[in-house]
């Protein structure tokens, strides 16, 4: 077919020719023959019908209208032909959600979105959410192998909207370091820290400790889920902020101590025990081991002192004052010990 130069060329087309434009057509061809036909057959296309050379914002409303007036098969047409990517993006994602209330295939989405390009393959992502059907599920685990890192990264969020957590929890355990950081930050953004905490509350310590590092701003009100009273952990959100000690609770701190006993976290014990009267429950169980605890290091410490007495004068006060703070904590559990 010759002679096209616009699409007032096209419009003037019968049907079957038209048809046959949107096979065989350049690509601005295709578009114009799947306008004219949009045109002939929603009829009022309202703002629209003013547009004689649609651009790809009119394109992406006329996938909207294409779909209202269930013209499915040039809904399809746009998503197949359209030389746009952001147009076939859209109109995929409501080819999508057809697909999903069982007006279409579901094989039509599965075929496009491996076979277009990454923003097609992001945009049918963005239609898995919770309780999406077992087919758009399947897509997505596919598409975390994708060669693209976007779509892999947005397959991956993908499952975890939709519930399926241990796949989105080995792909991330899967990633190298740098990719896994990357994944963390964007995955964290957008005030997401505590959900994305409570997701990796079981994931190996490797991965909650680039959690802890990768967020914006790290806090035990956000990351405390995924830290419990594993101590390198937390000594990682500590390195971000030493001022979180002070919001740590007490049952985590102690267990935390217990395991990799610090000076400092004494400290810490020492003015969280001052505050009450008695421990109950599991906790108290802890502070006989608590106690021995800070005796050991106080034995520790005073070793030193001989060490050093008469040696180093500064190194001398330092540890005197680090035998007292840790004997006023051994105070306090003994205290709370009797009672």
């Amino acid at each position: 077919m010759t002679g096209i130069e616009g699409f007032e060329d096209v419009r003037v087309l019968g049907d079957i020719e038209l048809r046959e434009l949107l096979e065989h057509g350049r690509p601005e061809e295709r578009v114009w023959a799947i306008w004219a036909l949009a045109l002939r057959s929603t009829g009022d296309v309202s703002e629209l019908a003013h547009h004689q050379d649609p651009d790809p914002g009119v394109r992406r409303n006329l996938a909207i209208v294409l779909a209202g007036h269930g013209e499915l098969e040039l809904l399809c047409a746009l998503a197949h032909r359209d030389p746009a990517a952001e147009v076939r993006g859209s109109a995929m994602q409501l080819i999508a959600r057809l697909a999903i209330d069982g007006k279409l295939a579901p094989e039509l989405v599965a075929e496009r979105a491996r076979g277009d390009v990454a923003d097609v393959r992001i945009a049918v992502l963005g239609t898995v959410f919770a309780g999406a059907p077992p087919w758009l599920r399947e897509l997505a685990r596919g598409l975390i192998a994708d060669r693209d890192p976007d779509v892999r990264y947005e397959a991956f969020e993908a499952l975890v909207r939709a519930g399926e957590l241990a796949p989105a929890r080995a792909w991330l355990e899967e990633l190298p370091d740098g990719e896994a950081r990357l994944a963390l930050m964007r995955w964290t953004a957008r005030g997401r820290t505590r959900v994305c905490a409570e997701l990796l509350a079981g994931a190996s310590r490797r991965m909650r400790r680039m959690l802890i590092e990768s967020v914006r701003i790290a806090s035990w009100r956000e990351l405390g889920v995924a830290i419990g009273a594993d101590p390198q952990l937390l000594a990682a959100l500590l390195r971000r902020d030493a001022g979180e000690l002070d919001h740590v609770p007490l049952d985590p701190l102690v267990r935390a101590t217990l395991a990799e006993p610090h000076d400092h976290w004494l400290r810490a014990i020492r003015t969280r025990l001052a505050a009450v009267d008695h421990i109950s429950g599991e906790l108290s169980v802890l502070l006989p081991d608590l106690h021995e605890c800070c005796a050991h290091r106080v034995a520790e410490l005073e070793r030193e002192l001989e060490r050093w007495r008469g040696q180093d004068a500064d190194l001398e006060v330092a540890l005197e004052d680090a035998r007292i703070d840790i004997e006023a904590t051994l105070d306090q559990v003994s205290r709370v010990l009797v009672h």
